[in-house]
């Protein structure tokens, strides 16, 4: 199948749309042309930091128009697996205003910053830049009286427009040394978990959907976790993750120098 037949485009944010505040040249034009092509688009990424709304403006400065359910991130898709588990848990939460914000909005009890309760259930990690050791003592103590484990994602790194950033893999892996063990499940790229929920609310096929990305290890296993499309852009981390993809891999559909060569492929 040709990605003219494809009806469904999901495209990761930072490195792919953009980098930092800096918008990928060229992305808005892909974007309008596929909207202009009755395309179904979705943005999905790993990053918890901001609120759905938050993404959908960051977006429109940048001239693109989203609505927010377009826009699945892992704080969504993990406040969205909990629901269906065990709705209204306790919950510790390290993350940022993105994180806290989806599990409030979700009817959980959120517990944040140096704040401990022996009735926590659950400890919910994402990327927090104001992450402390007091974070990750409560987060230790409740997991060592029964809480479960999740991670929104275990990115190693963020990219933006001045370089790689520590992503929540870092805390992630900080909390996975003191408790001894690894999250019960990590919700974010590799697993298909949000791509299978936009599968689901657009009552698609696989064949008919396709992701773009800057990270084998995460959009591109994610896609064929998922049984979809994949295409690898060489902005963000691209470049060094395509050097790093080893020859018995399973390679991507289609490798691109950025978003914008999609164009030509349309």
């Amino acid at each position: 199948m040709t990605l003219k037949e494809k009806s469904l485009f999901i495209f990761d944010l930072d490195g792919v749309i953009y980098l930092g505040d800096e918008p990928i040249p060229g992305a808005k034009e892909v974007l309008d042309e596929l909207v202009e092509r009755k395309k179904k688009v979705y943005y999905l990424t790993n990053n918890s930091t901001r609120t759905r709304k938050q993404f959908q403006q960051k977006l429109l400065k940048m001239g693109i128009q989203a609505e927010e359910r377009q826009i699945i991130t892992s704080a969504h898709a993990a406040a969205q697996y909990l629901q269906q588990r065990h709705p209204k848990a306790m919950v510790y939460i390290i993350g940022e205003e993105g994180l806290i914000q989806e599990f409030s909005a979700s009817g959980f009890h959120v517990l944040s910053g140096d704040v401990s309760d022996p009735a926590i259930e659950y400890v919910v990690v994402g990327l927090d830049r104001d992450f402390t050791f007091q974070m990750l003592t409560v987060a230790l103590i409740a997991i060592s009286k029964g809480a479960k484990f999740i991670a929104t994602n275990d990115d190693p790194t963020l990219p933006t427009e001045h370089g790689l950033l520590p992503g929540a893999g870092t805390l992630v892996s900080a909390l996975t040394t003191a408790v001894g063990h690894s999250p019960i499940i990590t919700i974010g790229k590799p697993n298909p978990f949000m791509i299978e929920f936009i599968l689901k609310q657009e009552n698609a096929d696989p064949s008919m959907a396709i992701i773009v990305g800057d990270r084998y290890i995460t959009d591109i296993k994610a896609g064929m976790n998922a049984q979809i499309g994949t295409i690898l852009v060489k902005t963000g981390t691209g470049l060094h993750e395509l050097k790093q993809i080893s020859p018995n891999e399973p390679k991507p559909d289609l490798v691109l120098d950025s978003v914008a060569d999609l164009l030509r492929y349309l």
